[in-house]
């Protein structure tokens, strides 16, 4: 009997895709969302124009890059995923479209830019599957901090901070007159103004903390309670602010640019006050079970196609479906 000399076959991760199939993956996205960027451009642009013109948004030129990265930090998690085209990814994209159609004929500008802010998440659920985009949604969260929107809490703010300032003038005992936003102290009329209601401050500063929390903490329990704890930080940092600022002036040790000085170092202090209190609370983090040996899949690059496709013709159709309203394009 002839021997048989068997030869050893090339292992394969277990459970783990192959580097075509994520690379193939990946410029399924790349593609699609190029497309995206192309068909609401204007809508786009509205955002950018915001962050260019005001301070209160200016962090939104920050947010891809922190996505990419928050997402890079979130690799291990995702080794053993396979791609798994979802045709729940489609409904959230048809949606996206619906959102868009809906502000555009009612002059909601901030509901397309929320809804074009949605189509990349949708895209990814669409191309790469439930359980991978489950895994990247806090990364992916982090996308609503490209919206300009939360000026209509500045009234709210004010109030904040005003009450804040007239229970500090309080504890200090120094007299005070109150009246719609105006504080008199001494002859100097402070005016509580919405740029002095902090938003500027809250919203750059709940980014980070989004991104502290995403990248210390598992538990989206854990998560959450971080930043709410962060914003209420944030709304007493800016009623210190302000106080200090007002109590400075009345004691003449500060004036003109002393202000802004000390406006940055109270809130130079916050941020990393919060970190050092939120490294207090981390949690240890438990091996992941996508790190271990399972079933191998393979990507089904055929149905990710037709999938990706889809997508993008759900979303050209809504780009186009003003074409039916000729009054509100």
């Amino acid at each position: 009997m002839k021997d048989v000399t068997l030869i050893p076959l090339r292992q394969v991760p277990m459970g783990r895709p192959t580097f075509p199939e994520r690379q193939a993956a990946g410029l399924m996205l790349l593609s699609a969302t190029l497309c995206v960027v192309a068909m609401f451009w204007p809508t786009i642009l509205s955002m950018v124009d915001v962050w260019l013109s005001s301070r209160t948004f200016a962090h939104g030129f920050l947010v891809l890059p922190v996505v990419g990265y928050l997402v890079w930090s979130s690799r291990r998690r995702l080794v053993g995923l396979t791609p798994h085209p979802s045709v729940w990814g489609l409904v959230a994209l048809l949606l996206s479209g619906s959102g868009w159609i809906a502000g555009a004929l009612s002059g909601l500008v901030w509901l397309q830019q929320a809804a074009v802010v949605a189509v990349l998440p949708g895209l990814v659920w669409t191309i790469y599957g439930t359980e991978i985009v489950r895994t990247l949604s806090w990364p992916l969260g982090f996308l609503i901090f490209l919206l300009p929107v939360g000026t209509s809490l500045e009234p709210w703010l004010q109030d904040v901070t005003a009450w804040l300032i007239l229970r500090g003038l309080d504890l200090s005992g120094i007299a005070y007159m109150y009246r719609d936003y105006h504080i008199i102290v001494g002859p100097a009329n402070w005016e509580v103004a919405p740029d002095c209601a902090g938003l500027r401050y809250l919203l750059p500063g709940l980014s980070l903390g989004y991104a502290f929390a995403a990248l210390i903490y598992r538990q989206p329990a854990r998560r959450i309670v971080f930043l709410v704890f962060c914003a209420v930080a944030l709304m007493v940092a800016n009623g210190i602010r302000a106080y200090g600022v007002i109590v400075g002036n009345h004691l003449g040790i500060a004036a003109g640019a002393d202000h802004r000085i000390f406006s940055y170092t109270i809130y130079g202090l916050t941020m990393p006050c919060l970190f050092w209190l939120g490294l207090k609370w981390k949690q240890r983090v438990a091996p992941d079970a996508n790190l271990h040996p399972g079933a191998i899949h393979r990507l089904d690059t055929r149905k990710a196609v037709v999938m990706s496709f889809c997508g993008v013709g759900l979303l050209l159709l809504a780009r186009f479906a003003l074409w039916f309203f000729p009054a509100s394009s």
